[in-house]
């Protein structure tokens, strides 16, 4: 069991502040810097709820634009929260750029925090067993099948590794996450990769195996994109048996354990800097922007970002340009059924987490163009040893297992 932690409580001062009336924002005439990363339609979303905010506290919102290749930490350094691609949690948490999120936030009417879907409120949005942010949209990659019975997937493959790394990934997720919880990318002892192991070449052999002539993708929000009649949002593919890392060897699932999804391949978080001044009302200010008052707004404003919050679930959520109502309810109870599931695979978490995909990426094409997959995945793994020593072996076995939440920061921090 996953215990959860809140910290960085309040001082008595900041505590009276927020107190009060529930029903009302406290007022406080502060200027709020929120660096808003790679994202330009969200930061609009963003600016937009700036002049109700200045109506409820008297406070002012600037929004500044960071790029997606910038230093993350020295961006939060410069602003008081930041919104940011759920992977790079790791890379922030590391830095010590974020504050854990205060428990009388957690504890909020307003927020309702128990109504964020389990897996993202349960691992998405914790670090080091600690929540670190909150979640502004955070979609997990799903089937798009032209009816209930066609599994394969399109021939087109995306022109980025890293998403096609995680493509593979979410389509490996069922072959991977077995019971008992050992850790899948990395050896929770060693840290040595383990992508060259049964589990991740049979995942790979059908993963190419099932680019075919038939028309199933998978996807991610692309909310400006056509998207023709027919097709059907699910749950990534499921997978009869699942390997035990322990005994060595396949074991047979019932169907209802057969399904996994991929956790914090996408999504928008924001989190509050350290270098904040103004942690009172910047905890206020990120509850209020991911309360259900402006969730609707928020998590359907880019391609990063999509509904995770159960009372939404049947709301619909178009991931593609469509006035079919009924198709965006479908994408929004398919991701809805995803962010339930006991079986889930993360996302590399750890600092340079984009380094270790672009790697993985780049050798699930060659497996694609005809490379055998286990040769594929040894070179992958052989590369993914070389960062992590580059990186400091040690460092990034720890902040591994911090990233699965099996470990906290250590208390001399």
């Amino acid at each position: 069991m996953l215990i959860v932690t809140a910290a960085g409580c309040p001082s008595p001062k900041e505590e009276a502040v927020e107190e009060g009336d529930a029903g009302a924002l406290p007022r406080a005439s502060v200027t709020l810097r929120v660096a808003v990363v790679s994202d330009a339609s969200l930061r609009r979303a963003i600016d937009r709820l700036r002049g109700e905010w200045n109506e409820r506290t008297d406070g002012q919102i600037e929004t500044i634009e960071v790029a997606a290749d910038a230093d993350l930490a020295a961006a939060a350094a410069d602003a008081d929260l930041i919104v940011f691609p759920s992977r790079a949690i790791g890379e922030l948490c590391e830095a010590e750029a974020l504050r854990p999120v205060r428990s009388n936030v957690l504890e909020s009417d307003a927020l309702r925090f128990d109504d964020f879907l389990p897996l993202v409120r349960d691992q998405e949005i914790v670090y080091a067993q600690q929540v670190m942010a909150l979640p502004i949209g955070c979609p997990t990659p799903l089937h798009l099948c032209p009816d209930a019975s066609e599994n394969s997937l399109t021939t087109a493959v995306t022109k980025e590794d890293p998403q096609l790394a995680l493509a593979y990934l979410a389509w490996a997720a069922p072959y991977l996450v077995h019971r008992s919880r050992i850790a899948t990318l990395f050896d929770s002892d060693t840290f040595r990769p383990r992508l060259a192991e049964p589990p991740f070449v049979r995942a790979l052999t059908n993963f190419v195996g099932s680019h075919g002539e038939g028309r199933g993708q998978i996807v991610w929000p692309l909310r400006d994109e056509p998207l023709p009649g027919g097709f059907t949002p699910q749950v990534m593919p499921a997978a009869a048996e699942v390997y035990n890392p322990i005994a060595e060897e396949w074991e047979p699932l019932p169907y209802a354990e057969q399904f996994a999804t991929l956790v914090a391949s996408s999504g928008r978080l924001v989190g509050v800097t350290t270098s904040s001044r103004n942690a009172a009302t910047a905890f206020r200010y990120a509850e209020w922007l991911v309360s259900p008052e402006n969730s609707r707004l928020v998590s359907t404003a880019s391609d990063n970002v999509a509904n995770c919050r159960g009372s939404f679930a049947r709301s619909p959520d178009a991931w593609r340009a469509t006035d079919d109502r009924d198709l965006s309810k479908e994408f929004a109870e398919a991701e809805a059924d995803a962010l339930r599931l006991p079986r889930f695979l993360l996302a590399p978490r750890l600092p340079g987490g984009d380094e270790y995909l672009q790697v993985l990426g780049k050798h699930v094409r060659e497996a694609l163009d005809g490379r055998p997959a286990g040769e594929a995945l040894q070179q992958a793994a052989d590369t993914w040893e070389a960062i992590g020593h580059a990186r400091g072996w040690e460092t990034q076995r720890d902040a591994f297992a911090r990233s699965l939440n099996a470990a906290p920061f250590p208390e001399s921090r």
